[in-house]
């Protein structure tokens, strides 16, 4: 029983701790990286779409081709099955 608790204090003391600052807050709007149109931005420093697009590439997808119907993206008229509007 001791032993056990001795291993697992030393886990604790060799676990680091990550401690996060107050860090900055993302930029609310301004140019895009990719598409450089004028939107609200992530931490990335792209708009919406233009994420989309760049996590979707990661997967295989290229531009011009319809979404996969499981992306989960709100860009409307851009997936494969669904109402095209």
């Amino acid at each position: 029983m001791v032993e056990t608790l001795e291993r697992e204090a030393w886990v604790e003391e060799e676990t680091p701790v990550r401690r996060l600052g107050p860090g900055r807050p993302p930029p609310r709007e301004g140019p895009c990286k990719r598409c450089g149109q004028n939107r609200p931005l992530n931490r990335l420093f792209l708009c919406y779409a233009c994420w989309v697009k760049t996590e979707l590439e990661k997967r295989g997808w290229r531009e011009g081709e319809p979404h996969p119907g499981g992306c989960g993206c709100d860009i409307p008229g851009s997936h494969s099955s669904g109402p095209q509007g």
